[in-house]
């Protein structure tokens, strides 16, 4: 099985090391650092390396594309961002979703991903490389801790989506041992029961997973292979999480379902945190963070399903009000 070296980075949430089949023990999955800067109109994005080191990329030296973008947020506008950076001692390409209010540029969220490439420049290698996918934003900032409920529940849904990864066994036929590296895109649904501080999901049980290429071309290059879309009736269930004081959870229980292919193993987690924002029933107005799992079928077929999510609150979709939850009384 062909792994690929994965770095989780969750600003202020969630930081995970993925590859080789082994999940990262949970003191390596969570990280409280930001990695945007962001005033409504420039975007400064930054990761720290495996080495210490801080790598930055800004909309006004190293954009090498712009676009209108799509975005789950009610009120907000969003623009899309790829970077291009070579320096001495390497190649960074990164790609950026800004999704912000354009009454209040504070109110905003970035989703993306990040590819280091040291000692490298144009054309690249994954060898050596590292990749990130971040989810970061004010309301995520926990020197804010939320104010959760005591009680009750609430639902919520979202994009997910990240990278897939897929060497094919015998039941293959002609196809078997074609490996594929594409992305996947879906939806996730989460119940929070906010009574037991617990938080619970599938990615994939509303809809089909899909894989196509919508971010990473500019590294993956052209869509592959006859089995290509292979990833569409998996469902990825996320084992239920406690829900800590500070609005962060991750559980290392991942279980992969599909309705034809039998699957033997499946390791993995998730984790992430909820807003600092409430919607108008005075729950998190919304849910981000990160899913990852290496699996293996019967007929040898191995596979890696990496990537992040966004899930806001029925509340918060149906009218699209939120709020900073009231003072607490000292």
């Amino acid at each position: 099985m062909k792994y690929i070296p994965v770095l989780f980075v969750m600003s202020l949430l969630l930081t995970a090391c993925y590859g080789s089949g082994v999940v990262p023990p949970a003191e390596d999955r969570i990280q409280l650092e930001r990695n945007t800067e962001f005033d409504g109109e420039s975007l400064r994005f930054f990761v720290t390396l495996p080495d210490g080191k801080v790598a930055s990329v800004n909309t006004t030296d190293d954009a090498i594309q712009a676009a209108p973008g799509m975005t789950p947020v009610p009120g907000h506008q969003a623009q899309t961002w790829t970077f291009l950076k070579v320096t001495d001692d390497a190649t960074t390409v990164a790609h950026s979703l800004v999704s912000w209010d354009p009454d209040d540029p504070a109110d905003y969220l970035v989703a993306g991903w990040w590819a280091e490439f040291p000692d490298q420049k144009p054309p690249l290698t994954f060898k050596g490389s590292v990749q990130y996918a971040i989810i970061d934003g004010p309301e995520l900032d926990h020197g804010f801790a939320p104010q959760l409920p005591v009680e009750g529940t609430a639902t919520y849904a979202g994009p997910a989506g990240g990278l897939y990864a897929y060497e094919a066994g015998s039941g293959w036929g002609e196809n078997e041992g074609e490996f594929v590296l594409e992305e996947y895109q879906g939806t996730i649904t989460l119940t929070a029961d906010f009574t037991d501080r617990t938080l619970k999901g599938c990615i994939g049980c509303v809809g089909d997973l899909v894989t196509q290429r919508g971010h990473f071309g500019v590294f993956l290059g052209e869509e592959l292979g006859d089995v290509q879309g292979i990833a569409k009736d998996y469902e990825i269930h996320l084992a239920t999480a406690i829900l800590r004081e500070d609005g962060t959870f991750d559980r290392d229980r991942v279980t992969l379902k599909h309705p034809e292919r039998t699957v033997t193993l499946a390791e993995g987690y998730w984790g992430g945190s909820v807003s600092s924002r409430q919607d108008t029933d005075g729950n998190p107005r919304l849910v981000a963070g990160f899913s990852g799992l290496d699996f293996e079928e019967s007929d040898g077929s191995e596979g890696v399903l990496v990537g992040s999510f966004v899930a806001l609150s029925e509340t918060f979709r149906q009218n699209g009000v939120s709020r900073f939850p009231p003072p607490q009384d000292k």
